[in-house]
């Protein structure tokens, strides 16, 4: 005979432990950060860069990029910093702060996204310029990194986002989980997510973005193509969760 009360008691404890196990899930933030990457393009070490996240305080967090390469002639030196708000699974930008400098123009551009709705963008694009005003959702191309990263938590394969470029436009960024990939990486091997940008007109570009889940979903390498010539190749080899 079977014993009603045991099964009652069984049922239950699956419940409470799915219900914790979900809540465990839904729970699962990015934790701040301090990662190096060395950066590659055509099999040649160019230098290195660095990505670090910060908490803030009060919801506050600060995700920023230094890195520095050389390649025959060519020099690049470029600082991105985007300050927001992170709550549940949503960021909401403060503002971005873009300088670039080396071989060709240098490049300064600031954004702020004001709480009244306002968008103030310096130098404001000659063609094609960001609108005065923001919406709920838009990003900047730091603060992109970041909730790329939340929505690979919440399971998420498709993503869509509305960006203020460091060129001062508004542009539409696509991206798509096309499967799990074995990445080697300074810091050894590991089971990433691989994620491909979709170019809707560009016939010849591609970019490629491994997350790595037992790193707490972080970029470990990014790959860019160019009309048909690699533009770089960007691999994680230190990272330590702060």
């Amino acid at each position: 005979m079977i014993n009603c009360s045991r099964v009652l008691s069984f049922v239950v404890l699956a419940i409470s432990l799915f219900a914790q196990s979900s809540a465990s899930a839904n729970e699962q933030r990015v934790q701040p950060f301090d990662a190096v990457y060395d950066m590659y393009r055509q099999g040649d070490n160019l230098g290195q860069g660095n990505r670090s996240l910060k908490a803030l305080g009060n919801d506050k967090y600060t995700l920023e990029l230094n890195s520095k390469i050389e390649w025959l002639i060519f020099s690049d030196k470029r600082k991105e910093v985007s300050l927001f708000n992170y709550t549940g699974n949503k960021l909401t930008p403060i503002s971005y702060n873009y300088d670039r400098s080396g071989t060709g123009k240098d490049h300064k551009l600031t954004v702020d996204f004001k709480t009244d709705g306002t968008l103030i963008v310096k130098p404001k694009s000659k063609k094609s310029p960001a609108p005065d005003k923001w919406q709920a959702d838009w990003l900047d191309e730091m603060s992109l990194h970041m909730q790329v990263q939340i929505d690979l938590i919440a399971g998420k394969k498709r993503f869509e986002y509305s960006i203020i470029t460091n060129s001062g436009k508004l542009k539409e960024y696509k991206f798509e989980v096309i499967g799990n990939e074995i990445i080697a990486t300074g810091m050894g091997r590991f089971n990433a997510i691989k994620v491909a940008r979709i170019y809707d007109k560009k016939k010849f570009y591609a970019q490629h973005a491994w997350f790595v889940p037992e790193l707490n979903y972080t970029l470990a390498r990014l790959w860019r193509m160019k009309k048909g010539v690699e533009q770089y190749d960007l691999v994680i080899t230190k990272y330590t969760s702060n």
